[in-house]
């Protein structure tokens, strides 16, 4: 496709925007279009066959780390929907490598190459110039203050619409830094839907036209950089993207990793998506319609994401007070995990049976080259642990399915809280579950109430097939969580709540007559995780995490907790920090259970250790 940046400022939409925004700035018409054309010239990609094809060469050079597992279903629906309408892909963004691997899948399947949208970072010589020849649209990463280049962006993309070009770009703004979907980034977003809603208004619009989103789950068995990313999130300095960085990663390529995983979810009509939007919404107002819209492209992202067997080992290693297992041991936890997911009819990215010991050992030993797990055979017979200063590498890939079994982790946390209220049950059972989806709404994307009610009543049922109709009494609630052979909290909510918990308590011992430097608090914050988990304080080191105490502070500014104020403010912030300790206290019961569990010791039931508290 060769639209140019000449194509684009020939059109009547670039002469209105222009003086449109001379208008508003107060800059001349000459002033204003030069300074377009220049925002153009940035972003504007083609694609042209020769470049391309080598584009797709040095692709499939670069990602040769990996063997790809792609799944054909609805491919061929998502394919039949693309000659008509344009497909807007929206993967998750584990890696540098998934635009690569993404089109080395569609290539496959006959797709016309995407107009890729990616971070100015990575426009590095000579590489960016045959990648904007071959489709990628190199942006900005902040347009604070500028308003032509926003501008721009919306002409560009309703050009790329009208055109029924395929578009794709990484919502949430960046890499994943905890393995888990990253909220997403609402500007690109909302520039696409701006676009679409001004092509929809164009009279000479044809009828019916529309715009499908195509959400994608890439997920990889192991990652060269996670390690990388891992030193980042505790603290750690980002390496700038460069010639020689670029080298460094090309040549780490150079390593067998297993497969990444590609999956395909339920396509999203644009026009229909906005039209539920704004019926629930009751309004036309981007703000509110935009992050809906965002919102069902994330759950679809996560419906689609496969669990593989690193997930469920390193679920399985972490969080057990730094004790190693045995092979027999970490079975035992596998075991009843393993049922779960049947019983869920969860997907999963592999046949391995990690029940079979020497399944297990084969998925192990993938983990131990990787150097996230360690085995010690110099005893009577090897034992298994997360390796020492891996624990956030290991929680990268546990992570991943993370999204699966936070609704168990809710009710798990929320039974115990009813059990230790004076209420009705089942009353302080959904209190204390939307008290958590409240706590958590900013690392999970969870639906509207009722559905949340649903989500949280098939897990109980699933743990206490009937409960609800068994008229259970707080005991019978204790009795309950003592026969049930899975544990969860601890590892899925644990190390994001106990991160919080740090910033809730530096918060509120803060004077909330003083204005609070975010940046400067989530630096001290990593340092006080750090002594923490040096003073056993702490239960888990992937709580040392920037990205975390990030989530932490916007949760603390959702809740008016960083604003200047007067002694309530800091009764507020007081109250923030009770409620945290409150929740990783019932936690840390639950961790004292699982470990009873795995040490055979039939006397720490979650019963007794309740009443000894």
């Amino acid at each position: 496709m060769q639209l140019t940046v000449d194509d684009i400022v020939a059109t009547p939409e670039f002469a209105a925007r222009v003086s449109a925004l001379s208008e508003e700035t107060g800059r001349s018409l000459e002033d204003v279009s030069g300074d377009a054309r220049h925002c153009l010239e940035e972003m504007v990609a083609t694609v042209e066959p020769r470049s391309t094809q080598a584009w797709d060469r040095f692709g499939s050079w670069l990602s040769r780390s990996y063997s790809i597992d792609a799944s054909s279903e609805g491919l061929r629906h998502i394919r039949a929907l693309g000659l008509k309408h344009s497909l807007v892909f929206l993967p998750n963004h584990r890696s540098y490598l998934d635009p690569l691997v993404l089109r080395r899948v569609l290539v496959d399947y006959g797709f016309p190459p995407n107009f890729v949208l990616g971070g100015m970072n990575l426009a590095k010589w000579p590489a960016s110039v045959l990648a904007k020849r071959a489709g990628l649209i190199f942006i900005r990463r902040s347009t604070r203050d500028d308003p032509v280049y926003p501008a721009m962006m919306r002409l560009y993309l309703g050009c790329l619409l009208k055109e029924r070009a395929n578009l794709e770009w990484y919502f949430g703004g960046g890499r994943t830094r905890t393995g888990k979907l990253r909220p997403p980034r609402m500007g690109v977003l909302r520039y696409l839907i701006d676009a679409f809603a001004e092509n929809c208004a164009d009279p000479l619009a044809p009828p019916g036209e529309d715009v499908y989103f195509i959400p994608v789950s890439i997920v990889y068995d192991q990652q060269h950089e996670v390690e990388a990313i891992s030193f980042e999130d505790t603290g750690g300095k980002k390496t700038p993207e460069s010639l020689r960085w670029l080298y460094g990663f090309a040549r780490a390529q150079s390593t067998r990793r297993g497969q990444v995983h590609v999956r395909f979810g339920e396509p999203l009509s644009l026009l229909e998506s906005l039209a539920d939007a704004r019926e629930r919404a009751g309004s036309d107002d981007p703000i509110t319609v935009v992050p809906r819209v965002a919102f069902d492209i994330a759950n679809r992202i996560n419906a689609a994401t496969p669990i593989t067997p690193s997930a469920l080992i390193t679920f399985a290693l972490l969080d057990n007070e730094g004790r190693a297992l045995t092979l027999a041991e970490l079975l035992d936890v596998l075991d009843p995990l393993l049922v779960y997911v049947r019983e869920r009819h969860l997907p999963l990215t592999s046949e391995i049976d990690l029940a079979r010991p020497d399944e297990l050992r084969q998925a192990l030993r993938t983990l131990e080259r990787e150097g996230v797990v360690e085995a010690y055979d110099g005893g009577l017979e090897p034992v298994f642990a997360v390796a020492p200063d891996r624990y956030h590498e290991a929680a990268f890939y546990r992570n991943t399915l993370a999204h699966w079994f936070v609704y168990r982790a809710i009710a798990e946390n929320a039974l115990l809280a009813a059990a230790e209220s004076s209420g009705d049950v089942v009353e302080a059972t959904w209190s204390a579950a939307l008290e958590l989806r409240d706590l958590l709404k900013f690392e999970f994307f969870f639906p509207r109430k009722r559905e949340f009610a649903d989500d949280i009543r098939a897990e109980v049922n699933l743990a206490r097939p009937g409960w609800a109709g068994e008229d259970l009494d707080h005991e019978g609630v204790l009795r309950a969580l003592d026969q049930t052979h899975l544990y969860v909290s601890h590892r899925i909510i644990g190390p994001f709540l106990e991160a919080y918990l740090v910033v809730a308590s530096r918060l509120a011992d803060r004077d909330p007559g003083v204005s609070i430097d975010q940046d400067a608090l989530v630096q001290e914050c990593l340092g006080i995780a750090k002594q923490d988990w040096l003073m056993h304080r702490l239960h888990s080191p992937e709580s040392i995490s920037r990205d975390l105490m990030q989530g932490a502070l916007k949760l603390a500014e959702n809740r008016g907790l960083l604003e200047v104020g007067d002694e309530h403010l800091r009764t507020e912030r007081e109250a923030f920090r009770d409620e945290l300790r409150a929740t990783v206290e019932r936690i840390g019961v639950v961790r004292r259970a699982a470990m009873a569990q795995i040490e055979g010791d039939g006397r720490r039931t979650i019963s007794r250790i309740m009443r000894r508290r």
